[in-house]
């Protein structure tokens, strides 16, 4: 009978006390031994897994916050892209109306709805980038309208400065644009112009801006002054006493052009002011917003 073969564990304590002694037989052994590294795996996984889940929880955390502040810049964000869109709505108002001033009202026959209509659909980040796209091309069609509405009111300001509309002398209206008795002749006549009667030597100042394309005597004008304003607008300033500019010389609304006089077939001192548009003669009252 062959013997088995135990394993003895011998336990001494520091102090005096007794010996221990612990006798494992060879199948006890192994399974302690498999238990041990059993339990050692167990241990390893543990601490893998109690590491992974420590590193899952910080990463949850770290998004949730991340998604908080998402949430807190997503609200920011759509109360400004609303701000915009207000602000945006009283521009293109403003636009529309500076559009009716400016004669340029086609503008409202190409309305910005359409625009508007593109956003508003898909989900918030959707939303967002769809609002910010139609804001985009919202501002780009404001800019093309802004722009051609300034253009048409700085060609207004330019006809504008240069189309008579004040009085080159301020006095007593003498004969007017219509029938009339020649003063000289004492004869029906038609009067293509207005005489206001003023001192010698009343300064005579241009209704508009303009050219001088002429400045002579004439028969029955005496010294005769012209000037060319543009857009069909011309002038014409009979019997003054001198001129205060020469052919060539442009002039300002108000300057001084002139003096009055007596020079040419008349009966007494008065300037002779003549309005041509495109060639025909035009009623001067028609032409002066600040007197008469």
């Amino acid at each position: 009978m062959v013997e088995k073969r135990h394993s003895t564990i011998i336990i001494v304590p520091h102090a005096r006390g007794r010996v221990h002694k612990v006798s494992l037989s060879p199948r006890t052994l192994k399974t302690l031994v498999v238990v041990g590294v059993g339990l050692l795996i167990l241990s390893v996984i543990s601490l893998a897994a109690s590491g992974s889940f420590v590193r899952q929880r910080a990463l949850f955390h770290a998004l949730q916050k991340e998604n908080k502040q998402l949430k807190k810049s997503n609200q920011q964000l759509t109360e400004t892209i609303a701000q915009v869109q207000a602000r945006l709505d009283q521009f293109e108002q403003r636009t529309k109306t500076l559009a009716i001033a400016a004669g340029v009202a086609d503008l409202l026959a190409n309305p910005l709805a359409d625009v508007r209509a593109g956003s508003g659909s898909g989900g918030p980040v959707n939303q967002l980038g769809k609002d910010a796209e139609g804001l985009m091309q919202r501002q780009e069609t404001l800019d093309r309208h802004l722009a051609r509405v300034e253009q048409r009111l700085s060609e207004q300001a330019l006809v504008l400065s240069h189309t008579p509309t004040v009085a080159p002398v301020i006095g007593v209206i003498t004969d007017g644009f219509g029938p009339r008795l020649d003063p000289i002749t004492r004869r029906p006549a038609y009067h293509e112009a207005l005489d206001v009667s003023v001192a010698v030597g009343t300064e005579v100042r241009a209704p508009a801006a303009g050219i001088v394309v002429a400045a002579d005597r004439e028969p029955g004008y005496g010294r005769v002054l012209k000037v060319d304003h543009g857009y069909g607008y011309v002038t014409i300033y009979g019997h003054l006493e001198r001129f205060l500019v020469k052919v060539g010389d442009r002039v300002s609304r108000e300057q001084a052009i002139g003096r009055v006089g007596m020079t040419g077939r008349t009966t007494g001192p008065h300037l002779h002011y003549e309005v041509w548009k495109d060639g025909e003669k035009q009623n001067p009252l028609h032409y002066i917003l600040d007197a008469y």
